[in-house]
This record gives C-alpha cells, structure tokens and sequence, in this order.
C-alpha cells in the first residue's frame, strides 16, 4: 500500500497539535502526526468533505500504520465512503489510501477553521472539544421515553 500523504499547507496546523507540549498536561494535543491523520479522516468523513492531495505533500509511512495496528481506520473509511466490500480488497489499497487521505485532507481544513474561530486557544483544545461535542450532539438518536412504552 502507498504511504498516506497529506497537504504541505497544513502543516502548521499539523505542528500545533502535535509538536507543542500542553502546559497543564505535557504532552501534545495528538501524540503522532498518524493519530492527527486518523482523527482529521473521521472528521473529513462526517461533515462529507474530501480534498484531494497533491502527490507533493508529505507522507506518513504505511507501516507506521501497519506497526501500531491502526491500518483498520484506511480501510474502515475506505468502506464507509463506498459501501462496497471490494473497497477493502488487497487490489484496492492505493484506492482505500487515497479515499483516507483526501478525507484526512477534508477533516484539516475543517479543523483549521474550527481554530481559526478561536485564535486565542494556542493549544487548540477547547475548539477541538467544543466541536466534538456539536458532531456528537447532532449525531445522537433520542431513545423514546421509557414511560411511554
């Protein structure tokens, strides 16, 4: 499988949650550019945006997917995107690569504006959670009333 790229523009937002230690806590808002990838593809999946990545554009070793036993997430959204079984076949991984990364792609570009909103957060944390929890709330079926039943 191809390595998983992704665009030179974003990587100052890439520097800013991954490479900044948090004062309270020490460590960065995301451990590894890889988790920042799988997160940004969830995101770029739920709000339906794909970019395309330039051939260009830094990459993140298939294996370093492969060695943390994360490489499930390529193909998960790869699945997703095309509700088709043979997305996830062994002659469709550069095609499963590309679907991720161009979600991942997607999924920056929102979490930049989410940033953008709040200039202040240097951490990027808050806006992150903020809009977490707005993804959550407005995914989230309501269970009928017990007393109704």
């Amino acid at each position: 499988m191809k390595d998983i790229r992704r665009p030179d523009a974003f990587e100052p937002l890439v520097e800013r949650l991954t490479n900044p230690k948090l004062p309270e806590t020490g460590v960065a808002v995301f451990s590894t550019i890889m988790d920042l990838l799988i997160f940004a593809a969830g995101v770029g999946f739920s709000k339906k945006r794909r970019v395309t990545v330039p051939s260009t554009g830094k990459a993140v070793p298939y294996r370093i997917f492969e060695n943390n036993q994360k490489e499930g997430y390529i193909f998960l959204i790869a699945l997703a995107d095309s509700q088709d079984g043979t997305a996830i076949a062994s002659d469709n991984d550069d095609e499963a690569a590309r679907i991720f990364e161009e979600y991942a792609a997607g999924g920056m570009e929102e979490i930049s504006s989410w940033l953008n909103e709040a200039p202040t957060d240097i951490s990027g944390v808050q806006p992150l959670l903020s809009k977490i929890q707005d993804l959550i709330g407005s995914t989230a079926t309501t269970l009928p009333d017990p007393s109704a039943i």
